[in-house]
């Protein structure tokens, strides 16, 4: 809003505008109110009061809430001033002449001038030439500043150190100085606190909220395991995800229902509840620094510049949103950096899925294995644990629960309910698609539980263990060969590219050069793309940890599964068989069922067998 000035105060009520950019300038913000007061003794002003922005960027008014305050004053009809003093036109803001005269015509207009304690305008015309250029001067720095900090954090970013800001949770930063001598160990609290550990994971000493630590430009921080119960945490929301078919939702509402606390809370910031999230657990699932990689750059965050092919370019939209997620060919990516928390097969299974699964199981209407996509199957639905896992062998439609009331009410007006499965084919488009078929709840769940725990029992007596990993190894050798016949013709491929590229490059002239740019340019898209699939193969192999892990997680799992079959809650049994059943083939007018059962419960390996009973 701008209005005419009609006030008819004396025109020396001041205030002064005072802003630092980083918490390392500890005497700059007293400096300032210095030579602000100090002018204003010289100038015959009354400085009422100052405006401060601390460690906040001056390159926008984004942010700048002292900024934006004392324009919201300036224009209100009570206002107490009449003049802002402020350092230099930097402090003012490194903001481009525009968004400067902006700000200035706004005050302007409503009687307040802008005074400058360092600048030695001369207060005539010639000031309307110079301040423009000290204004330009001013953003030209922070650009400067803007691609040496990037060219300096490109020269760090493939030593696979930590490149700033709040660790992953579940990890710590483990400082060292340039010799790789021990430092310490930061650990960020949910109250926005840092605690300082020993090499002994013993705390010294605990930063306040904003407080930070005095660390040399030639010590370097990695990523390092933080505390068991952290660690613990993010292993199970994997295992939620991948294993027991949990979405997001379910997931953060299962850590809320164990008081489990989150990475940052209310004291943090107001904007966090304390409360576990979808997103949060979605970024989690999302981020590969869980598989042991450093990866930067998946988003851009500067002003000036972003980074692509691993050089410092402008950015298009300088006034545009800054947190803008990469390209993945501009992310720059430090393999084995840190230690794992997940495997990169289970990465890699939990990516395709989250890709491939963009909408919800309604939308779908189907069912996958171990996968309940936040469905907390609670109320009338959690009653009937099988559906989604049959089809009718007869129309190939779902088999579905049925609820049936019979019989007259009873004195407190409810009727006898009776559960049955029955064909979804009939039931959603009568007898000319198939017949109900229908198979009393009771029944058929008794029977397919005593399938699935016949199946396994087994792999619970003498030698099981030794079977399981025996059934384990067999999947990952098949699986094994196919990766590494894969992975040697990607190799070629790519050996044959490279070598193709040297040799235009070394036979380039200009004749050939229009010719060789367009050629080289396809050449690099096909390299991109075996360079991808080689890290997918990577990626989808497992060590001998991983399978000894696989092998000790299935028998833990089959240790308890008969307890949970027989007394759990139905959510419980629903996950559960969907772990050990791939699918069920119901022939009622035969009287029998095929079930298909994973011959490893845990790990999403694919391969199962048949097993047949009668109902």
């Amino acid at each position: 809003m701008i209005r005419r000035d009609t006030n008819t105060h004396p025109k020396n009520r001041a205030v002064g505008y005072v802003r630092r950019s980083t918490d390392r300038q500890e005497q700059s913000i007293p400096d300032q109110k210095e030579a602000l007061e100090k002018y204003a003794v010289e100038h015959g002003l009354r400085l009422a009061k100052f405006y401060v922005d601390d460690a906040i960027s001056g390159t926008s008014t984004l942010g700048r809430r002292a900024f934006v305050q004392m324009i919201d004053d300036a224009q209100g009809p009570k206002r107490r001033f009449d003049v802002i003093v402020v350092y230099d036109v930097k402090r003012f803001g490194r903001v481009d002449n525009d968004e400067a005269g902006y700000y200035r015509h706004i005050l302007r207009a409503n009687g307040v001038e802008v005074r400058y304690a360092s600048e030695n305008f001369n207060g005539d015309t010639t000031d309307d030439l110079l301040r423009p250029v000290k204004q330009w001067q001013a953003r030209q720095e922070s650009k400067d500043l803007s691609k040496v900090t990037i060219r300096g954090l490109l020269s760090k970013s493939d030593t696979g150190c930590w490149m700033g800001g709040v660790p992953p949770h579940g990890y710590d930063l483990r400082y060292e100085n340039c010799e790789g001598e021990f430092l310490l160990i930061l650990r960020y609290m949910p109250d926005g606190s840092k605690e300082v550990l020993d090499e002994n994971g013993k705390a010294v000493r605990t930063l306040a909220r904003g407080e930070s630590l005095s660390i040399s430009k030639r010590d370097y921080a990695k990523l390092t395991l933080s505390e068991p119960e952290r660690v613990k945490v993010i292993k199970n929301i994997f295992k939620m995800y991948a294993d027991q078919g949990k979405g997001y939702r379910s997931v953060a509402d299962t850590l809320n229902r164990q008081s489990i606390p989150t990475p940052r809370g209310p004291k943090w910031s107001h904007i966090y509840s304390g409360k576990w999230t979808d997103t949060t657990i979605r970024a989690i699932l999302f981020n590969p620094i869980y598989v042991g990689d450093m990866v930067w750059n998946r988003r851009r965050d500067g002003r000036f510049h972003r980074i692509s092919h691993g050089q410092a370019v402008d950015r298009e939209n300088v006034h545009g949103a800054r947190l803008v997620p990469n390209q993945k060919e501009d992310w720059i990516v430090v393999r084995d950096a840190h230690p794992p928390l997940i495997s990169r097969r289970l990465f890699e299974q939990i990516r395709q899925r989250l890709e491939s699964h963009s909408n919800s199981i309604e939308q779908r209407q189907r069912f996958s294995r171990a996968n309940t996509h936040g469905r907390t199957w609670n109320g009338q639905r959690s009653r009937f644990i099988l559906s989604g896992l049959m089809k009718c062998s007869l129309c190939g439609s779902r088999y579905q629960g049925v609820t049936k009331a019979k019989g007259k009410k009873r004195l407190d007006g409810t009727r006898v309910k009776t559960f049955y499965y029955g064909c979804g084919g009939y039931i959603t488009k009568g007898r000319s698609v198939c017949e109900m078929n229908a198979i009393p709840q009771k029944v058929l769940e008794e029977t397919v539980i005593k399938v699935v725990l016949d199946s396994y029992r087994p792999l619970l007596g003498k030698g099981g263990r030794t079977k399981l990993a025996e059934a384990v190894k067999a999947q990952i050798g098949s699986e094994a060969e196919e990766f590494v016949a894969a992975r040697k013709r990607s190799q070629r491929e790519l050996n044959k590219i490279s070598k193709t590229i040297n040799n235009l490059l070394d036979n380039i002239t200009s004749t050939n050069r229009e010719f060789v740019d367009r050629r080289l340019g396809e050449l690099k898209q096909q390299k991109h793309q075996l360079e991808a699939r080689l890290e997918e193969l990577d990626r989808l192999s497992l060590s001998r940890d991983e399978i000894n892990s696989m092998v000790s997680d299935s028998m833990k799992f089959l240790a308890g599964l008969e307890f949970v079959l027989r007394e759990g809650l139905p959510q419980e049994k629903l996950v559960a068989l969907r772990q050990c059943v791939e699918k069920t083939s119901v022939d009622k007018p035969a009287g029998t069922i095929t079930l298909a059962i994973y011959l490893v419960p845990v790990g999403n390996l694919q391969a199962s067998r048949e097993s047949t009973a009668s109902v």
